[in-house]
């Protein structure tokens, strides 16, 4: 009991620590951005707003643009791939892909700590029921390589299962390890499908589109089979672990 006490205030002070930082970050360097932070929550279903919103920071956009990962990890009503887009569209390639992997991680990190801190309460918060009910089978187990199959797969909804895997064994540095690689490939097509945009090179983005749209529709068909086979995994798992 001493144990999980102390290891949840562990998490609780380097959260507070890190939600402190950004805050003074933001309230140092530029007054107004700390204002802008506060309504950008709105603007996320906007995004031609908010790409003007973004480019009136000047330097100080890959802050805020960082910040808007982080939040659309935990909170947000789009699909990360749009923010990863308009990083792709603003910043190239190369910049966009860091950013958006940054914020990523720390938003990654952020939902896996909420959950392991505040347990169910903050799980069933952000996470719908029909998305509990579904993914209920990976609390209690830890089912890394499984894990990290479900963050490379297009379309999963990635932040949500930080969430889940905050209720599992699930140790904080394995989770960084699987999330944070298995979200590259998605990162990258959609970071690199907004800079081809911004390059006017057309065709190039409509193939990459046409590739998203696949395999989405692909995990749209088969995500059924896909849960069943991990159900059936894990059950394997457990098996072999009591036998």
């Amino acid at each position: 009991m001493k144990t999980s006490l102390h290891s949840k205030l562990k998490w609780a002070v380097g959260l507070s620590f890190l939600g402190g930082l950004l805050a003074v970050i933001l309230y140092r360097y530029n007054s107004l951005l700390w204002i802008q932070t506060v309504r950008l929550y709105g603007l996320f279903q906007d995004p031609c707003k908010l790409k003007g919103v973004l480019t009136s920071f000047g330097g100080y956009s890959p802050l805020l643009f960082i910040f808007l990962q982080i939040l659309q990890v935990i909170v947000a009503p789009i699909p990360g791939e749009a923010i990863e887009f308009l990083g792709g569209y603003l910043f190239g390639l190369k910049a966009g892909l860091l950013y958006s992997m940054i914020g990523v991680v720390l938003g990654s990190w952020l939902a896996f700590s909420l959950a392991r801190i505040f347990e169910k309460r903050v799980v069933e918060k952000f996470v719908s029921p029909e998305l509990r009910k579904k993914f209920d089978y990976l609390i209690g187990h830890e089912g890394v390589m499984l894990s990290f199959i479900l963050f490379l797969i297009p379309g999963f909804p990635k932040d949500t299962l930080c969430y889940i895997l905050g209720l599992t064994p699930m140790s904080l540095g394995i989770f960084l390890t699987i999330s944070t690689i298995g979200r590259i490939p998605g990162t990258l097509i959609a970071t690199l499908q907004g800079a081809k945009a911004f390059e006017q090179q057309y065709k190039t983005l409509l193939i990459l589109l046409g590739v998203s749209a696949l395999m989405i529709l692909l995990f749209y068909i088969y995500h059924d089979n896909i849960h069943r086979w991990i159900k059936a995994k894990i059950k394997v798992g457990i098996e072999k672990e009591g036998g």
